[in-house]
């Protein structure tokens, strides 16, 4: 949260950042050594809630994934002749909107833009997918219907087929939608233990025995929490 107000207000700590950013897209090897220190952390965090949640076999799909792709995605683009220049970024227009999508910034690094260029590019030539549904919040459509729009332009497609599956934003008591970058959101740690106590307190009323201190119920609790949460939850580790 921190990092985010002084990249909103610090205009030297913002274009430090994005340095930062390219130099570990490139593959600097210190940008790379921090950026592996910063995983393994998150990664233990990760390892508790999917032992509590029983989760496991997941495969490592992150951004970080696709970097290595990203130059000869840019340019089989270039090759194909959607790409533009604008104030110096390379970017593709489409039908769908009338902000392009920025395949390369106008300082050479890549955001979302080229990472789910690259993504679907991947997923159907060298995963050999005959369709590509993509559930994610109803906020990302637009932004994926202009990458399947490109994937069409350019030939990847070939007879296959990419979906948009949205659902819901995730909103907070105030009714805005959540946003990550800023850190004003529930950790899911939280929202389990607050699931299990609500169940907790629902199993003890309908059982007319509320203070029975029966750790059966809360066992049972716990687990019909969990169990919501992975029936709700889902989504691609990244």
């Amino acid at each position: 949260r921190s990092a985010k107000e002084a990249f909103d207000k610090d205009a030297d700590f913002k274009l430090a950042a994005q340095a930062n950013v390219v130099a570990l897209q490139s593959g600097e090897p210190w940008a790379r050594d921090a950026w592996q220190r910063i995983c393994e952390a998150s990664r233990s965090e990760f390892e508790v809630i999917y032992n509590r949640l029983s989760i496991e076999g997941l495969e490592e799909r992150g951004e970080s994934f696709y970097n290595d792709m990203l130059p000869a995605v840019l340019e089989e683009l270039s090759e194909k002749g959607v790409i533009q220049e604008d104030a110096g970024a390379k970017c593709v227009f489409t039908g769908v909107s009338k902000a392009p999508l920025i395949v390369q910034k106008a300082d050479g690094g890549y955001g979302y833009d080229s990472t789910d260029c690259a993504a679907v590019l991947h997923r159907l030539k060298e995963e050999r997918a005959d369709r590509v549904i993509y559930v994610i919040d109803n906020g990302q459509e637009t932004h994926m219907r202009m990458v399947f729009e490109v994937a069409e332009r350019v030939g990847w497609l070939q007879g296959k087929r990419l979906d948009f599956m949205g659902f819901g934003l995730v909103q907070g008591e105030d009714g805005k939608k959540f946003k990550t970058r800023s850190g004003d959101v529930v950790r899911l740690r939280d929202l389990l233990d607050e699931a299990a106590t609500r169940a907790e307190a629902e199993l003890k009323r309908r059982a007319g025995d509320g203070d029975s201190g029966d750790d059966n119920v809360g066992s049972s609790s716990t687990a019909s929490a969990e169990q919501l949460a992975k029936r709700r939850g889902g989504g691609r580790r990244s």
